[in-house]
């Protein structure tokens, strides 16, 4: 009798060690599947700035994807910051194993509010080969090979492929000095190649290509699919 309890004791400890592995197993490889994800395909960042409105409002959430290999005029991307903070190795491994498990909203790091520290939506306006130029804060482009000038706008409106966006404009007092913060002019420019010219939709209130410059892949770390929060200015930005 006491063998039998014995084995019987036995099988079960086996039993309970197999099923706590399996859900320990299970657990881990859901984790692993979802960065996979967050990593590769798609995740949620929140807008922290008013540097995009009227279409992304401060405090919008919107889901974006790190495949930029395709980005073109009119897209929303996510630009990497442009300062970059020097970690220890240990600290940036403790950083990647938090951001493992968060699906990479919380970071160990914390975040900093001086200017280039920050990820930041910017619209692809410029890209590789084009001439451009600026007049009252809109753009005017003329692609390789095109001979005339079009406005951001008349591109979305003749070539479909573009997705139409809406630009915040302010109009500043007479006495304003257009030379005292961001530009609303400038001469031409061409744009070389892996070049392209970003702009924040809010024009006056925002740091852009005008400041620091044209930007290239490098530069980028994610596109913009879709707006999902607030539901009422829920709205898609890729095509």
């Amino acid at each position: 009798m006491p063998n039998k309890v014995f084995k019987y004791s036995v099988t079960q400890k086996k039993e309970k060690y197999k099923k706590a592995f399996w859900i320990i197993f299970n657990i881990v490889f859901i984790v692993f599947f979802l960065n996979v994800i967050v990593d590769f395909f798609v995740f949620p960042v929140k807008q922290n700035s008013v540097s995009m409105t009227p279409d992304m409002d401060e405090g919008s959430m919107v889901l974006v994807t790190p495949l930029t290999a395709s980005v073109k005029r009119g897209d929303v991307v996510l630009l990497n910051p442009q300062l970059k903070t020097e970690h220890s190795s240990f600290a940036r491994f403790g950083d990647s194993l938090v951001r493992l498990f968060t699906a990479q909203q919380l970071s160990i790091f914390k975040k900093s509010n001086f200017p280039g520290t920050r990820e930041k939506f910017r619209r692809i306006v410029g890209v590789p080969g084009d001439t451009i130029y600026m007049r009252d804060y809109v753009m005017y482009i003329k692609p390789a090979g095109d001979k005339h000038f079009l406005t951001e706008f008349e591109f979305a409106q003749l070539r479909k492929k573009y997705r139409p966006y809406n630009v915040t404009f302010m109009s500043a007092p007479s006495t304003w000095d257009n030379e005292i913060g961001v530009k609303g002019n400038f001469d031409e420019i061409i744009l070389g190649e892996d070049e392209y010219f970003v702009l924040g939709d809010n024009r006056k209130a925002c740091d852009d290509s005008r400041l620091w410059g044209p930007v290239t892949k490098e530069d980028m770390k994610a596109k913009a699919l879709l707006c999902y929060f607030p539901f009422k200015k829920m709205r898609i930005y890729a095509q």
